[in-house]
């Protein structure tokens, strides 16, 4: 489970985001960070008997978990730092552009989910012909009634094309899901739920739920 400590060590940095401050609280980053990297460490755990291409990539906690830095040289939010800590867990390896897990923590807005996001054009097109070519497999997945319960909004894209995809059918009976620029799931977690001592199983049942898909979609990688 996470600590409640590191839930507020967030909220204090939300109101306080700025270099001068986090570094006169280094010492609770580094605390709240270490409560994630714990909590990472089980996951990976339980994720490697759900998922064997975890098992395989041997993941190290540490570097599954984002940077907290943000990249502010091309935003118009100049805060130098995350109020969240995020974890992705790829099947591929931690530089794969394969369909993930993962894990948002943060104050009242965490959640957990497994999909690709905003995948490059390339990849993105090869999960279309994967989806185009095996539609009805992918629909009985992301159809079934546990995953739906699990994640009641199913597939989510990042945003939709107007129209069909260059190079496919306007006409194909997968055309709404060949018009989406990504496939994932969110489920929303409440603080109670992440500092929970059953925090590990229910990430892992999400995950478990979401696991078809991401295999599917992982045919083709």
């Amino acid at each position: 489970m996470i600590q409640n400590s590191t839930f507020t060590f967030l909220e204090k940095l939300r109101k306080n985001n700025n270099s001068e401050w986090f570094k006169a609280n280094d010492e609770d980053y580094r605390e709240a960070r270490a409560d994630v990297i714990s909590f990472v460490s089980q996951i990976i755990q339980g994720l490697s008997i759900i998922d064997t291409s975890i098992q395989s990539q041997y993941l190290e906690p540490h570097k599954c978990i984002k940077r907290i830095n943000r990249d502010i040289r091309f935003s118009l939010n100049k805060t130098p730092y995350k109020t969240h800590f995020f974890v992705l867990f790829n099947p591929g390896g931690y530089k794969s552009e394969a369909a993930s897990y993962y894990l948002h923590i943060e104050p009242h807005n965490s959640f957990v989910g497994g999909g690709v996001y905003m995948p490059p054009t390339a990849e993105l097109n090869k999960f279309r012909k994967e989806i185009e070519y095996n539609l009805a497999e992918w629909e009985e997945i992301i159809n079934k009634s546990s995953f739906l319960k699990m994640y009641p909004k199913g597939v989510e894209a990042s945003s939709l094309l107007k129209t069909s995809p260059r190079g496919f059918d306007k006409d194909s009976q997968a055309i709404e899901y060949l018009r989406m620029k990504g496939y994932h799931t969110i489920r929303n977690l409440t603080n109670k739920e992440m500092t929970s001592p059953d925090a590990v199983s229910t990430v892992l049942n999400a995950f478990k739920e979401v696991h078809p898909m991401v295999r599917f979609l992982n045919a083709i990688i």
